[in-house]
């Protein structure tokens, strides 16, 4: 199958500052791909870029197998749709801002009334046709926006945090549809969230966005550092970690925190293995995340199976933590 979309040496800067920096990435077709990233990482950037609203400085797109050019552009840009996290609805009622668009691909009347009612239906928001549409709380705002980018019956729907003005029936409601869009009409959907639980509940992959660039893992355990010996040792300059194989070159260590054990034995000497004491316990749904500043601060998360092992830690309290060989990547 054709990637929905093939990037290669993307680049992307305000000015001298550097923002998107992707050597290689692929979105399957009928993908639902989820960027997570702390505000400042480039995520909103990338979506524009992949709207093509901007212009990559260097490197390239490949959209469902077609390399974009200036003279493609326009036609590209007609297949996706864009759904921003604070969209700006028209003083309009609500159905002239969902017929806007069509009004522009010449798509009016009747036609473009049923099309409006249908993404209406779709979103949940049915009757709201008459509804001016700056009156909306910020939820129905978002839905309305997200009608309009439906209603032009995008191959690719690209949605910059779709659920922050939500409330939790909104994001309930949107789901469903994007779950629908997804798995029932094989449309490729984009999203940028903090909300990992509806990324996860959504998504076939998630793909964590750093600075710029596209990590291979969660960034709870992002390092930055150098390779010593060889390339057989990262050194973070506050912990040294044997690396499972040589690396030619690495700037980061990253770290699966499903891949970190925890001992209460704090004289094991085994490889990857770092002293330290726990700073900090939360719950998260059927895990627990322990935090342990063992010359860098390390994040691990207990599973319900070993759920009676975080009842016997307390703050402060001494342990060792071992890197396992399987939950380290470099880049």
């Amino acid at each position: 199958m054709t990637p929905a979309y093939l990037i290669q040496n993307l680049s992307f800067s305000y000015g001298s500052s550097p923002v998107i920096s992707v050597e290689s990435f692929q979105v399957q077709s009928g993908e639902a791909l989820a960027l997570v990233g702390p505000n400042g990482s480039g995520k909103t950037t990338l979506l524009h870029l992949l709207a093509f609203e901007e212009s990559a400085h260097e490197g390239e797109i490949t959209f469902f197998g077609q390399r974009v050019k200036r003279e493609t552009l326009v036609a590209c840009r007609r297949r996706v749709g864009l759904l921003l996290q604070n969209p700006y609805l028209f003083h309009t009622s609500v159905l002239s801002n969902i017929t806007w668009g069509l009004g522009l691909r010449g798509i009016k009347g009747e036609e473009a009334l049923r099309a409006a009612v249908a993404a209406l239906e779709l979103v949940g928001l049915s009757g709201f046709e008459s509804r001016y549409a700056r009156s909306l709380s910020g939820g129905e705002a978002q839905r309305v926006a997200l009608a309009r980018a439906l209603v032009l019956e995008p191959e690719v729907l690209l949605l910059d945090e779709p659920w922050k003005h939500m409330d939790r029936e909104s994001i309930r409601s949107t789901e469903e549809v994007l779950r629908y869009l997804n798995r029932n009409q094989g449309r490729t959907i984009i999203l940028t969230t903090h909300n990992l639980v509806g990324a996860e509940g959504l998504a076939h992959r998630i793909v964590h966005l750093h600075q710029g660039r596209l990590i291979p893992a969660s960034p709870d355990n992002l390092f930055r550092g150098r390779l010593r010996n060889g390339g057989r040792v990262f050194d973070t300059g506050r912990v040294e970690i044997l690396l499972p194989k040589p690396a030619a070159e690495a700037t980061f260590i990253a770290i699966d925190p499903e891949n970190v054990l925890l001992s209460a034995n704090s004289g094991s000497e085994r490889p990857n293995a770092f002293h330290g004491k726990v700073t900090a316990l939360v719950q998260e749904h059927d895990c627990v995340r322990v935090t342990v500043l063992a010359g860098e601060c390390f994040q691990l998360l207990l599973n319900s199976q070993q759920s009676s092992v975080a009842g016997y830690l307390q703050l402060g309290q001494q342990v060792t933590i071992t890197v396992k060989e399987d939950g380290i990547s470099v880049f």
